[in-house]
C-alpha cells in the first residue's frame, strides 16, 4: 500500500530532529548479550517486540496480527527493510528490557508514560488509550464502589499505575500477560479487570460486564518505542505513522480498510470513520499536551474582552475520540 505524504513530511522531520539520542524463537528476556539491533538495511530484518493484547497484537498461527503489527510492517517498509522478526515478551518489563538492551529494535502499541520516556524514545502516537474497568453490576467505577474490591491488572502496565493512584483502597492482582488477565476474568478468578479502554472493549466478548466509569481515569498516547540511540529508526516510525494517519484522513481506501478492521465500524471498538479522522487530524497537528489548571492571566483577560457571545457559541467544545469510544462501547 502506498500512502501519500502530502504536508506531513516537514512537520514530522522537524519532530524527529528533536528526538533525544545519548514495549521468532528468541526470548525477550534472555539478555544474552548487549548488542544493538540498529535495523540497518544490510540485515534486512526489523526485530519487533510483541506485547500481546487485542486490538494491537494477537497470535495467529505461526505469526501475529493486529493494529500494532500492521504499524510495524509499515515501519519496516519505511526503513527499507525486507522482513519482520517478532520477539515475544513474557511481560511488559521484559519487553522493555529487550528494547533497551538492543535485543530488539521496536515495539508498537505501547502507552506513553513519563517514566518510560526516560529509557526509550516514543514515536508519534497512532491511538489514544484511557484507563477503565470491566466490571459487573454494582460497580460504577467510582472509588467508593471499589473500596475493598480486587481488580485484575497487567503488572507494570500504565493502567495499573493509574488505578493504584485513583483507587488506593482497592486490592490488585497482577498478571504477566493480557491473555492471563482475560482468562482470569472469564473463569471468574477476578470479577473486575482494569486496563486500557481499547483493550477492554476488544476483549469484552460475551462476559456479563460493562465498561466503567463513563469517562476514563486517565489518558495516554499509544505509539511505538525504540532504543534511545536509534534515531534513524525513530524517524522511519514517525514518517510511517504520519503517512498512515494522513492517508486515512484523506480517504485512502487501503488505509481505512486496515485501520477500520481493528478500531473502526463493525470492529469490537466500533469507532466511526469521522471520529478516527478527527483524532488523526489532532495528532498530525500536535504530538503531546500537558493539561493543567493554570491559565495565563493575560490570555484569559484578552479572551474575556475580545470574544463575542456569537463567536463563543460557534466554537464547539473539544471532544476527544477516546470519549466517543467510551460512549459507543459502554452501551
Amino acid at each position: 500500500m502506498r500512502f501519500r505524504i502530502l504536508g506531513v513530511i516537514g512537520a514530522i522531520a522537524l519532530l524527529t530532529s528533536c528526538a533525544t539520542t545519548p514495549d521468532s524463537g528468541t526470548s525477550a528476556d534472555s539478555g544474552r548479550n548487549n548488542r544493538t539491533a540498529t535495523a540497518e538495511p544490510e540485515s534486512g530484518v526489523l526485530k519487533a517486540v510483541v506485547l500481546e493484547g487485542k486490538p494491537f497484537a494477537a497470535k495467529e498461527g505461526d505469526t501475529y496480527e493486529g493494529f500494532a503489527v500492521d504499524v510495524i510492517n509499515h515501519v519496516k517498509d519505511e526503513a527499507g527493510l525486507s522482513s519482520v522478526e517478532f520477539v515475544p515478551a513474557s511481560s511488559i518489563t521484559n519487553g522493555f528490557k529487550a528494547i533497551t538492551s538492543g535485543e530488539a529494535d521496536i515495539s508498537c502499541g505501547v502507552s506513553f508514560t513519563w517514566d518510560r520516556a526516560k529509557t526509550v524514545n516514543f514515536s508519534l502516537p497512532f491511538a489514544i488509550g484511557g484507563t477503565r474497568l470491566l466490571a459487573g453490576a454494582g460497580v460504577d467505577g467510582t472509588p467508593e464502589s471499589l473500596n475493598g474490591k480486587t481488580i485484575g491488572v497487567i503488572a507494570d502496565s500504565a493502567s495499573a499505575k493509574v488505578l493504584g493512584d485513583v483507587v488506593p483502597r482497592a486490592e490488585f492482582t497482577g498478571f504477566a500477560t493480557s491473555a492471563e488477565a482475560i482468562d482470569a476474568l472469564e473463569k471468574g478468578d477476578v470479577e473486575i479487570l482494569g486496563g486500557p479502554t481499547l483493550w477492554l472493549a476488544s476483549n469484552k466478548g460475551e462476559t456479563s460486564t460493562s465498561l466503567v466509569p463513563d469517562g476514563p481515569y486517565g489518558r495516554s498516547g499509544i505509539g511505538c518505542v525504540v532504543k534511545q540511540d536509534n534515531g534513524k529508526l525513530l524517524s522511519a516510525a514517525n514518517l510511517a505513522i504520519g503517512q498512515m494517519m494522513q492517508a486515512y484522513v484523506d480517504g485512502d481506501a487501503g488505509s481505512r480498510e486496515m485501520i477500520n478492521r481493528w478500531v473502526g465500524p463493525d470492529s469490537a471498538i466500533d469507532l466511526s470513520e469521522s471520529t478516527i479522522s478527527a483524532l488523526y487530524r489532532i495528532m498530525l497537528r500536535t504530538t503531546a499536551e500537558i493539561s493543567t489548571n493554570v491559565k495565563d492571566p493575560v490570555v484569559t483577560k484578552q479572551a474575556e474582552t475580545t470574544e463575542s457571545p456569537e463567536a463563543a457559541a460557534a466554537t464547539p467544545d473539544a471532544v476527544t475520540p477516546d470519549e466517543v469510544t467510551e460512549q459507543q462501547t459502554t452501551d
